[in-house]
C-alpha cells in the first residue's frame, strides 16, 4: 500500500500513552507497523484512581485485558455506578446506575408509565424500579438465574491509576511496543508536520504518525487551539483511606459548600477525591474540611491545580493528541477514562491509509469534537440540576451557561419525558433519565399513549416490576463473590 503508516510514535507517559500504544500495536502490528514509545515518565498522580464505565470490557478485549488481570493488578472492585449525595441539600441521595431505568411496557419506555403515575400521587423513585441501581445498593451483582425483570445490568470498574498503568505498560512488552525513555525530547516541525523529534540524547526519531499524550508535540503544530470550557472547581486533593468492609458497588459523590467529595472503592483503600472552588475554600481550610467529611483515617496528597479546557483539533497534521494533551476530561461520571477510550478506538477505526495525506483528520476532530461536547453535557446537569440553596458555588453553578443541546435535553425531559437526540452521543437514554429523575426532575406530562393503560393495570404492573426487581436481586452475587469468580 502506497505511503501507509508504517512508523507509529507515542509521547507520554501514564495511561493514555501505554493504552495507546497497546492498541495501535494490537490492531495493526501484524500488518507491520511498528511502535515505538517515547515515555516521558509521567505517572499517576499520587492516590489516583479511574472510574471506567461499562462500555471499557470491550475496548479492554482489543487490548488483551482480562478481569483476572485487573482485580490482580489495579486493585479493582466492580462498579454498577455512581451515587450522588447532598446535590439537593441535606441528605438526599440518588443512584446513577449502569442500567435499564424500568422495563418498557405497553410499547412505551417505562419513564412515560412512570411520570403518569407520579403526576397522580405515586412517590416511588424511578431508580426503585432499576434493577441495577436496587442491585448496587443491596451489593449484589451480576447476571441472575432465572431473570424475572429483563433488565440490562452493566458492570463497569473502579481501578487504581498506577496498577492499571503499569498493566497497559506490561502488555506493551507482549505487544512488541518499542520502549525508550524520553524526558527532553525537541519536537521538529516542518510544513504542517512533525518531521521528528530529537531524543535527550540528540538521537532523531522519525514516524508516520506521533501520538502525543504530552501535549508538547500538537502544541509545536497549533499552539493556541484549545479552548475554555465551563468549569466549577480549579483545585483538587487526593487522598486514600482504609478500605470499605464490604466494598460497595458504586463510588460516591458528596456535595460540600465548595465543590464535591469522591469517595471510590477499591480493594485495598479507599480513593477520596476532593475537589473544591480556591475562591472559596483555602488550601488549608480544604483540607480541615476533607478531614472531617471523611470520617476516617486518612493519607492525603499536595492540592493540585484542576483545568478546564479542550483542543479544538486534537488531530493536526500527522500528530493525534490524546489524554491529557487533547484537553481535561469532567471530574465526574468516569469522563476521564470514557473520553481517552473513545479517542483511541476513533482512531483506530479512522487509521490512515495515505501516511502523507490524512484526510481522516477532519473526520477524526469533528466526531471527537462531539465527543468531548456530549461527554461534557452529561457532568454538567449535575451542576445545572443542582438543588442547594444559599451557597455562592451552587448558585453559580447552577446559573451557568450550558450548551444548547444540554438545554433542549433538559427542557424536553421537563416537558414530557422524553428527550432530544444529537450526534456522538456517549450515554444511553436511561442513563439521563436517573440522573435527572435523581436531582429532583419530574417530567410535567407525558406521552398521551400512556393513558391506554388502565390505572389498575399500571398498577399491578408496577406491583409486578417491583417484585421481580427484588427476587432478580435475591438471585444475584455478592460483590466478593463476583469478584473471587472472576479472579479465578
Amino acid at each position: 500500500m502506497t505511503n501507509a503508516v508504517q512508523q507509529v510514535v507515542v509521547h507520554g507517559g501514564g495511561v493514555a500513552a501505554a493504552m495507546a500504544a497497546l492498541a495501535i500495536a494490537r490492531a495493526f502490528g501484524r500488518l507491520g507497523t511498528q511502535v515505538s514509545w517515547v515515555d516521558t515518565g509521567e505517572a499517576p498522580a499520587p492516590h489516583a484512581a479511574l472510574v471506567a464505565p461499562p462500555d471499557i470490557a470491550t475496548f479492554h478485549r482489543l487490548l488483551g485485558l482480562d478481569d483476572a488481570a485487573l482485580i490482580g493488578g489495579a486493585a479493582a472492585t466492580i462498579s454498577m455506578g455512581q451515587q450522588f449525595a447532598g446535590w439537593s441539600g441535606g441528605d438526599s441521595a440518588f443512584v446513577h446506575a449502569y442500567g435499564d431505568a424500568g422495563s418498557p411496557f405497553a410499547s412505551l419506555p417505562f419513564v412515560q408509565h412512570w411520570t403518569r403515575a407520579r403526576q397522580a400521587g405515586l412517590r416511588v423513585a424511578l431508580e426503585d424500579f432499576s434493577l441495577a441501581a436496587a442491585a448496587a445498593k443491596q451489593g449484589r451483582t451480576g447476571a441472575p438465574r432465572d431473570a424475572a425483570t429483563r433488565q440490562a445490568v452493566k458492570q463497569g470498574w473502579n481501578l487504581d491509576a498506577a496498577g492499571y498503568a503499569r498493566l497497559l505498560r506490561d502488555l506493551c512488552d507482549g505487544a512488541g511496543v518499542r520502549w525508550m525513555p524520553g524526558t527532553a525530547v525537541v519536537p521538529r516541525p516542518g510544513g504542517g508536520r512533525i518531521e521528528q523529534i530529537d531524543l535527550a540524547s540528540g538521537e532523531p526519531l522519525r514516524a508516520d504518525l506521533f501520538i502525543d499524550a504530552d501535549g508538547a508535540l500538537v502544541a509545536a503544530l497549533d499552539p493556541d487551539a484549545a479552548a475554555r470550557r465551563p468549569g466549577f472547581c480549579d483545585r483538587l486533593i487526593r487522598g486514600s483511606a482504609p478500605a470499605f468492609d464490604p466494598v460497595p458497588l458504586y463510588s460516591r459523590v458528596t456535595a460540600h459548600a465548595a465543590g464535591w467529595l469522591s469517595l471510590i472503592p477499591l480493594a485495598d483503600r479507599t480513593a477520596v477525591e476532593f475537589a473544591y472552588d480556591s475562591t472559596l475554600l483555602s488550601d488549608a481550610d480544604a483540607r480541615g474540611l476533607l478531614a472531617a467529611a471523611a470520617g476516617r483515617p486518612l493519607e492525603t496528597g499536595v492540592p493540585m491545580p484542576v483545568g478546564a479546557a479542550a483542543r479544538l483539533r486534537p488531530w493536526v497534521g500527522n500528530v493525534v493528541a490524546v489524554g491529557r494533551a487533547a484537553g481535561d476530561a469532567p471530574m465526574l461520571d468516569g469522563g476521564e477514562l470514557l473520553l481517552l477510550q473513545l479517542a483511541i478506538a476513533q482512531l483506530v477505526l479512522l487509521w490512515p491509509i495515505d501516511g502523507a495525506a490524512m484526510p481522516e483528520a477532519d473526520i477524526y476532530n469533528e466526531e471527537m469534537a462531539g465527543a468531548w461536547a456530549r461527554v461534557t453535557d452529561f457532568t454538567a446537569q449535575h451542576f445545572r440540576l443542582n438543588a442547594r440553596d444559599g451557597e455562592p458555588f451552587w448558585n453559580a453553578a447552577r446559573a451557568a451557561s450550558v450548551s444548547t443541546e444540554l438545554a433542549a435535553k433538559i427542557d424536553l425531559f421537563a416537558a414530557r419525558g422524553m428527550f432530544a437526540h444529537f450526534n456522538h452521543e456517549a450515554h444511553v437514554e436511561d442513563s439521563w433519565a436517573l440522573v435527572m429523575a435523581g436531582h429532583g426532575v419530574v417530567p410535567r406530562s407525558f406521552d398521551p399513549q400512556a393513558l391506554l393503560t388502565d390505572d389498575e393495570a399500571l398498577m399491578a404492573e408496577f406491583q409486578r416490576q417491583l417484585r421481580a426487581v427484588a427476587s432478580d436481586v435475591h438471585a444475584m452475587e455478592t460483590h466478593a463473590d463476583a469478584l473471587r469468580r472472576m479472579r479465578g
